[in-house]
């Protein structure tokens, strides 16, 4: 079976980032085709999705990389099958939506509120200080602030627009600059690294973030497997903060990276990843 896919990415000139890199060479060593597309290097019109003057061809799936416009779910179309799939996959970008619709006995959710800047300061003020400002969509930290009193909450007006939406939660003081990320496929726990950030709160390690090994246990696999139950996504990384009694969740991740896992757990993630979308067609 000669499958071909497509990797959607901000942009096609990616093949160096380290994720898109380790899933190509990992479908070339099966013999699948796997191209990396940039949405901005796309336009739809009305022969469809172009790409470099042509239409862009059909392939058996996609792998999601990309989370923004009506580009990517096109480019999602024509496609089979989507990895994350499409409707799952654009849910669970948002963070408000994990924190409303994700369940488990084995964490807890942060005290939350949902709003703009806007908010008096003193509603905010509800959930304890410092609290965390999470911009809904965003990635590696980007758009993540903490808000230990009323003039940082009103820098927010001034730094982003005061239409944008905050999910403002309780500060997990017991988590400060580390966490956990889990690498879960299809509800399995495969990877767990601890998170240390070399300053500051946020431990990702896009910001530089030191990374270590942990061991998967069973309160790691239940969260997995609750995870996987309530979205079916085939593959997400899960953050996890460190609480007295459980953990808390932070937020799901629906494009994972693979750098830092693969490399300090010594799983071959990406060929895992592989493997299962190659299993998927030959069991059709």
């Amino acid at each position: 079976m000669n499958l071909s896919g497509y990797i959607i990415e901000k942009f096609t000139q990616m093949g160096d980032a380290y994720t898109c890199r380790r899933l190509v060479d990992e479908a070339q060593a099966t013999g699948i085709a796997l191209d990396i597309v940039g949405v901005h290097d796309c336009y739809i019109g009305e022969r469809g999705v172009v790409y470099a003057k042509q239409p862009l061809a059909r392939r058996d799936f996609v792998i999601n990389r990309y989370k923004w416009g009506k580009l990517k779910d096109a480019i999602n179309h024509l496609a089979h099958r989507a990895y994350n799939p499409t409707e799952a996959f654009n849910t669970f970008i948002n963070k408000y939506e994990q924190v409303k619709l994700l369940r488990s006995e084995a964490f807890q959710i942060p005290r939350y509120i949902l709003s703009t800047s806007l908010l008096p300061y003193e509603e905010v003020a509800q959930l304890g200080f410092p609290v965390v400002a999470k911009g809904l969509e965003s990635s590696m930290g980007q758009e993540i602030r903490l808000v230990s009193n009323k003039a940082d909450y009103l820098s927010l007006r001034k730094e982003f627009t005061v239409d944008k939406e905050w999910l403002f939660e309780e500060f997990i003081t017991s988590s400060y600059g580390r966490d956990l990320r889990l690498f879960s496929i299809r509800g399995n726990a495969v990877a767990c690294m601890m998170r240390q950030a070399q300053t500051g709160f946020k431990a990702n390690v896009a910001l530089g973030a030191k990374v270590e090994n942990v061991p998967i246990n069973d309160t790691l696999r239940t969260i997995a497997h609750d995870i996987y139950m309530q979205t079916g996504l085939d593959f997400v990384g899960i953050d996890l903060l460190f609480g007295d009694d459980k953990y808390f969740l932070c937020e799901i991740n629906v494009m994972p990276g693979l750098q830092g896992i693969e490399e300090v757990s010594d799983v071959n993630i990406a060929g895992q990843i592989i493997a299962m979308i190659k299993a998927d067609f030959e069991n059709e």
